[in-house]
């Protein structure tokens, strides 16, 4: 098995065939949260031929982007930053702001390769729509050059927020816990459809004009061709190690990793801390979780939250640290899957104030202020 996992970047894996391997069901008594009322799954898409809505010619999207211009747009070019093995453009189309996605050969990843992720990509976006997901409004792939067009999402990413870059102002808490459940949900179509992310990040997460969560880069993102299959094998590691599940460091592909690595938002969002920092005593932040819980430590929930956020309170903190917790264990039979989430409406009934949060026998002790936080 080769290991291809540089951190904190996202490597691609693209094989000819992956084996598909068809995993025991995992029981509901194992897991750590259970559902009390549990809604249909929506059904998947029609996955049939491709049919590409807009095809754009090469020379357009130059044209539209000042052929592609390197410099930051506060400069007067149109580069706004680098996506999973590309660049991003700034580009006015038909009246409207747009991101044009330019796909760039690498060692790793040559020509041939990029365009099995590039096709990837575009069947993904083609048949799922929902309003947690990116929109395509287009590709070109004519001349040897991959483009995807996407609306512009005005706020960026969710990782440039939490930092505040380019002195913006820090994400409130409600702002926060709207971002998570819309991450949630665009989590819960793609599960339901029966595809897994395999990426999911603070970079990946965009925000809109309203700060609405818009899940983006589905490169590596993998249908299953079983339905009924919980969990596919690959030979090739890809991901971003900063958010990879234990399971996938061997090669697993299975929803539960998508879960892991929201568990590792949540603590972003908590937090405003970097997914992985070298400076830090812990490099990745999932494994800050055990300096909190150790009572040997002086770390505190309280002393871990985003300083730049003043909104919040320290029970709801608790309560969606205790979540994080949960979708981080190692392992996976343990952790919810993501309509678990949704149904306990956790995110919701903070929202709505509600302190006494609706989920199934998780019991987990923060340790500032003595508080224990028991959710039922």
């Amino acid at each position: 098995m080769s290991f291809l996992c540089f951190c904190p970047d996202t490597v691609e894996e693209v094989t000819s065939a992956e084996t598909l391997q068809i995993s025991s069901p995992e029981t509901h008594s194992d897991l750590a949260t259970r559902l009390l009322e549990e809604r249909e799954p929506q059904p998947p898409p029609v996955t049939s031929n491709l049919q590409p809505q807009i095809p754009f010619l090469y020379s357009e999207l130059k044209r539209i982007t000042g052929n592609f211009d390197d410099r930051s747009p506060s400069n007067g070019g149109s580069r706004l930053g680098e996506g999973g093995f590309g660049t991003v453009y700034k580009g006015f189309l038909n009246d409207r702001l747009v991101a044009v996605k330019k796909l760039n050969p690498v060692d790793d990843m040559p020509m041939d390769k990029l365009q099995v992720q590039f096709y990837q990509e575009i069947q993904t976006l083609s048949v799922l729509k929902h309003e947690n997901l990116v929109d395509m409004l287009g590709f070109s792939c004519d001349e040897q050059h991959l483009c995807i067009v996407y609306p512009l999402m005005s706020n960026g990413s969710l990782l440039d927020r939490l930092a505040c870059l380019e002195g913006s102002p820090p994400l409130s808490w409600q702002q926060r816990c709207l971002i998570a459940e819309g991450t949630a949900r665009g989590l819960e179509y793609l599960h339901c459809s029966h595809h897994v992310h395999r990426d999911v990040k603070s970079a990946n997460i965009l925000l809109d004009e309203n700060f609405v969560a818009k899940i983006s880069d589905f490169g590596l993102t993998r249908a299953s061709a079983n339905q009924t299959s919980t969990t596919m094998m690959t030979e090739r590691i890809v991901g971003t190690c900063a958010y990879m599940a234990p399971e996938a460091l061997r090669g697993e592909i299975t929803p539960k990793s998508d879960v892991f690595s929201f568990g590792v938002v949540l603590l972003e969002i908590l937090s405003g801390l970097p997914p992985s920092d070298d400076n830090r005593e812990s490099q990745f932040l999932m494994d800050v979780r055990y300096e909190i819980d150790d009572e040997d430590e002086n770390l505190t929930l309280e002393d871990f939250m985003d300083k730049k956020m003043k909104d919040w309170q320290l029970s709801h903190a608790a309560t969606i640290y205790s979540l994080a917790c949960n979708c981080l264990h190692d392992r996976k039979n343990r952790r919810p899957v993501i309509k678990q989430v949704q149904s306990g409406k956790i995110l919701a009934d903070i929202l709505r104030d509600d302190t006494r949060v609706k989920t199934a026998h998780l019991k987990y002790l923060v340790k500032s202020n003595n508080l224990e936080i028991v959710l039922f």
